[in-house]
């Protein structure tokens, strides 16, 4: 009899907790109105307006558009402010909102120039491939397919109605046309230096504005040696060779190349120490050159602002000797927010970069046979 009233007992407890569960009421939430996501969007739609600008210069918006889109603003805020609104109507507010933020961006004026540099840098790599079976050629067929994507964003850059969204989807089709072709290349691709062997003038000189193709960076006192192109029997390369020393301005070059993903570029070059001085003591020193694939972030040649991918510090030892080539390379992933900037490369040679720890001893450096190459 005892257990049989102990096994009555969970099976009374289990009748019990069943029917209280089952006989609590659910919730209703029919009643009520969710307005979270609109007032966040009028929210976000008010930020971006009041930092907009119209005009008719590329990234501003065509007079008149901004009104339109705070009309729209202002019904939305309308419907978000009834304490009386339905769902449906909140839904419909929130809506017609994002349609005037799709219209309104529509209403930008689209930024032609920087689509422009892309036809500008396909047209380039197009002009300076060749098809062939050697390195650095492109496999047959594949100029005319290339060509054939620079004439349909040519003909897009053109339209009377361009809009931003048009532009993005056409950069793009115009960017991977691009890169494929630069996949088809074989080996890698030479990418082309203008005056690579500081050949031209063709003479001697300080004056760098006469130097095709690379200019100066860095300040230095007016005492101090300028940087030149020197005759030298020894270049590599011609008769010619960049000399820069301890004392002088930098020397750089922008390239025309645009910044592929996936991409491996190797700078290389001869380089020879072909003076090093003792300091004011009588101790010398070793010369450092030191070389890097860099990108203006701003304005070119401005040095405030740059990104620096691959440096790299060349001890040239403490006596002359002959030339020897230098390399370096940096790898561009699939994400990089390198990608389309377009690269420089610069070369500065001191004993020392430490400031507070200066060499106050002269040597220069003779530079030639530069070298950028692209595989993919």
């Amino acid at each position: 009899m005892k257990t049989k009233i102990n096994l009555i007992l969970p099976l009374i407890c289990i009748t019990a907790v069943f029917t209280w569960v089952s006989c609590e009421e659910k919730e209703d939430y029919s009643h009520i109105v969710f307005k979270n996501y609109l007032t966040y969007e009028i929210n976000r739609a008010v930020i971006f307006l009041n930092n907009v600008t119209e005009g008719e210069t590329e990234g501003e918006y065509r007079p008149g558009s901004k009104q339109a889109y705070q009309e729209v603003i202002d019904d939305a805020r309308e419907v978000n402010d009834d304490a009386a609104a339905s769902q449906e109507e909140v839904d419909q507010a929130y809506q017609v909102l994002l349609q005037a933020d799709i219209d309104f961006f529509d209403q930008m004026v689209p930024f032609r120039s920087l689509f422009q540099d892309i036809i500008n840098y396909a047209n380039f790599i197009l002009a300076n491939t060749q098809e062939g079976d050697l390195v650095g050629n492109v496999k047959a067929g594949e100029k005319a397919i290339l060509q054939e994507s620079i004439n349909q964003a040519s003909q897009l850059l053109s339209a009377v109605d361009l809009t931003q969204r048009m532009l993005d989807q056409g950069t793009v089709e115009l960017n991977n046309a691009i890169y494929f072709f630069n996949g088809e290349i074989i080996g890698k691709a030479f990418i082309e230096l203008v005056n690579h062997g500081f050949e031209i003038p063709g003479y001697a000189t300080e004056d760098f504005g006469e130097v095709e193709g690379w200019s100066l960076f860095g300040r230095i006192e007016e005492w101090a040696p300028r940087a030149s192109v020197t005759d030298l029997e020894s270049a590599p390369e011609g008769s010619f060779a960049a000399k820069i020393g301890s004392y002088t301005q930098g020397l750089y070059q922008p390239v025309e190349e645009m910044i592929n993903p996936n991409a491996e570029y190797t700078l290389e070059f001869d380089v020879s120490l072909i003076s090093n001085d003792p300091d004011w003591q009588g101790s010398k020193y070793p010369a450092v050159l030191r070389s890097r694939i860099i990108i203006f972030e701003e304005l070119r040649g401005d040095y405030d602002f740059i990104t620096v991918l691959s440096e790299s510090f060349d001890t040239l030892g403490i006596d002359p000797g002959g030339f020897i080539t230098l390399n370096q390379s940096v790898t561009i992933d699939a994400i990089s927010a390198s990608i389309g900037k377009k690269l420089v490369i610069d070369f500065e040679q001191r004993h020392t970069w430490n400031a507070e720890n200066p060499i106050w001893a002269e040597s220069f450096a003779a530079i030639d046979k530069v070298n950028l190459t692209r595989k993919l």
